[in-house]
């Protein structure tokens, strides 16, 4: 019985992720609903034009974007979370599901490592303080649902199993040397 489907959509359609291990209840409780009763939900979202997608840990939506305007769009974002991926993986390569950081280390890091500095330097067209930016990427990282604050007092985050996600889209690619190139 479908009865979480407005909250599931309303999670969903804004681009977010239903996480197995989020530490809020209300999400628990919806990934839980949708793991239960996935046929149902995945007909009912089918009817309505949405695809209901399940990752190692996570639910998420996926449309067919078919005009010019909604592939640019997405590939403008895929862009974007690979510069956010190689900046994470450089300030820690262990950064990924189940990591715990603070807003304040990754600052500090910044200051004292080069490669990172370089990196964060680049993540926002605007000009912003270094604090800003690292402020701005960790909300942009809890409003998709791939990290969650769980300590309020020290500002500590956790990361859920839906950055596997952006990890797995981004392992699917293959660079390839012009020499390389298959034909």
């Amino acid at each position: 019985m479908l009865n979480n489907t407005q909250k599931v959509y309303e999670r969903l359609i804004r681009g977010g992720f239903l996480a197995v291990d989020s530490s809020k209840t209300e999400i628990k409780h919806l990934y839980q609903d949708v793991e239960d009763n996935y046929e149902e939900y995945a007909e009912f979202f089918k009817q309505i034009g949405f695809s209901l997608e399940s990752g190692n840990g996570y639910y998420y939506f996926s449309t067919n974007a078919e005009s010019k305007s909604d592939i640019e769009s997405r590939l403008a974002s895929f862009c974007k979370w690979i510069d956010y991926l190689d900046f994470f993986k450089t300030y820690n390569p262990i950064f990924s599901v189940g990591y715990q950081f603070n807003k304040s280390r990754i600052v500090n890091e910044i200051d004292v490592n080069a490669d990172l500095k370089d990196k964060a330097r680049h993540l926002f067209s605007q000009q912003m303080p270094f604090a800003d930016k690292v402020d701005k990427l960790v909300k942009e990282l809890e409003t998709i649902g791939f990290a969650e604050l769980i300590e309020e007092e020290t500002a500590t985050y956790k990361v859920t199993s839906a950055f596997r996600y952006a990890e797995d889209l981004v392992n699917l690619l293959t660079i390839y040397n012009e020499d390389e190139i298959p034909e």
